[in-house]
């Protein structure tokens, strides 16, 4: 089934309601602040309920809202005493929304590459968790923070895993504070003894007790909540957490007003092993729970049935959709379609790099288009625009965030991009939609904004240091390298002959 523009808009992902701004006539002039800044002269993509698009066009920042968006003919005379920039035909753009990744996984990219289960399991999984300290974390997140501001996300989900070092999600919590982005990041927990499923085993160490993991998600919510930081609880999966962790937790989301997050219906081993231990799939289990509803926020959700993706839709719980690290570990093909047309909340996430390598979003965008159109067979699945909006719109709607992000309107936050279209990969400017995601150059974002705060200026972000995080990045790796007994494994992995 092809997903048109239409059927989108009807969806439950595609939902905005947003006060109107006050309209100005033709040629009316309005008068600006020294805290407002004004971009002109610029494409504007407003991702807007009606798509509205502007050749030439403005957006007007006044403290961290967006005040006014429109082409440039109805803008009538600039006003004095602000701070304008004419940005001469570069493309502005709401900022993008990564749904899923886990910031402290930033260091571990290719390790894991097409890596023996039985070497995954003695050395690649818990030896590397239990190697992953505060400062390995904090140099990780620096790593995968970085990258995705550098590429345009203004808003990144993340989960963490800090069983081993209760302290390492306070170092990714300081370095998201530091870096200036908009951020829910989730504390997991697992707690299940079921050792029936050696993919779903849980060491003793990692198990956490519900009311400690509870207390500690109050805790970390007591010390980083800010106006851009949510922290979050996660169970991380339903066969890898009781059913007492799944409600205790889900019970703390609700009485401090945050999301609940979980991987779920991720992999074909747990779609058999959740038939067999529960007689249904993973969705099923999680509902009849009572833990799927309006801020539930769902990674991976592969393996659905009919009535699970009703379930869903009904339910408006969030999706995020991983195609690169769902490929990467050969886990399935989403039922994209089916989501998208049922009018499931369905945004895009990378996934942590340790399972995507990459933290690049124009490619996750690409992907979740292009593994469509191979699957179904159906060349004419989708398109560049509806990978632009599930990026958006989309992904706003799935961290229940529609509100405040997403889309450039009046009222909204002012989190946007800034992208530098005469580049050779982004050429000609004809298709220059197509480009951006067809194309998938992201080094072409060249400004990014956090509630009208620039955070990324020229290429550059104005906080973290590249060489710094780079220079840390490659010691935190070493240690845990030598710590897991990886450095011997990664050294004979190679069929070339290194001197």
């Amino acid at each position: 089934m092809t997903m048109t523009r239409k059927t989108f808009l009807q969806s439950g992902a595609a939902t905005v309601a947003m006060s109107a701004a006050p309209s100005l006539g033709l040629g009316a002039t309005i008068r600006g602040t020294p805290k407002d800044t004004l971009l002109t002269d610029a494409i504007v993509l407003t991702m807007d309920a009606e798509r509205r698009a502007y050749h030439s066009g403005y957006v007007w920042l006044r403290d961290d809202r967006i005040f006014r968006v429109g082409p440039m003919n109805e803008l009538g005379q600039l006003p004095d005493g602000i701070t304008h920039r004419a940005l001469n035909r570069r493309l502005i753009m709401p900022g993008l929304v990564n749904c899923h990744t886990h910031l402290s996984n930033g260091i571990l990219r290719g390790i894991y590459d097409e890596m023996p289960l039985e070497v995954w399991f003695a050395k690649g999984m818990w030896p590397v968790l239990d190697s992953l300290d505060a400062r390995a974390a904090e140099a990780a997140a620096d790593l995968s923070l970085l990258e995705l501001m550098n590429t345009g996300v203004t808003t990144t989900a993340s989960g963490e895993i800090p069983a081993a070092h209760p302290d390492m999600i306070d170092a990714v919590l300081t370095s998201v504070a530091r870096s200036g982005i908009r951020a829910v990041v989730s504390r997991i927990a697992m707690d299940s003894a079921d050792d029936s499923s050696g993919a779903q085993f849980i060491p003793p160490a990692y198990r956490d007790q519900p009311q400690f993991a509870a207390d500690e998600v109050r805790r970390l919510q007591k010390r980083f909540n800010s106006a851009r930081i949510r922290v979050v609880p996660e169970a991380l999966g339903v066969l890898r957490c009781t059913p007492e962790m799944i409600k205790n937790l889900h019970a703390v989301a609700v009485d401090s007003d945050t999301l609940f997050t979980m991987h779920a219906a991720s992999s074909q081993d747990e779609r058999d092993e959740s038939r067999r231990r529960f007689g249904h799939g993973s969705i099923t289990e999680l509902e009849s729970m009572g833990v799927l509803g309006p801020k539930t926020l769902l990674a991976h959700a592969i393996w659905l049935d009919d009535r699970e993706i009703a379930s869903l839709a009904e339910r408006q719980t969030g999706v995020s959709h991983n195609p690169v690290s769902n490929a990467y570990y050969a886990s399935g093909v989403s039922r994209l379609p089916q989501l998208l047309a049922a009018g499931v909340r369905v945004g895009i996430g990378v996934d942590g790099a340790s399972t995507n390598n990459s933290q690049n979003v124009w490619e996750s965008m690409k992907m979740a288009m292009l593994f469509q159109k191979q699957h179904l067979e159906q060349a004419s699945f989708g398109s560049a625009e509806l990978a632009l909006e599930l990026m958006t719109r989309g992904g706003a709607a799935a961290l229940h965030m529609q509100d405040q992000i997403g889309s450039l309107e009046a009222g909204k936050l002012a989190d946007l991009i800034v992208i530098d279209i005469d580049r050779p990969a982004l050429a000609p400017t004809q298709t220059i939609i197509s480009n951006l995601v067809y194309s998938n150059d992201p080094w072409a974002v060249r400004d990014v904004y956090v509630d009208g705060q620039l955070r990324v200026s020229d290429g550059r972000h104005t906080a973290l240091s590249s060489d710094a995080i780079i220079r840390n990045a490659r010691s935190a790796l070493a240690g845990i390298l030598a710590r897991s007994g990886l450095d011997d494994y990664l050294s004979k992995r190679s069929r070339w002959q290194w001197r």
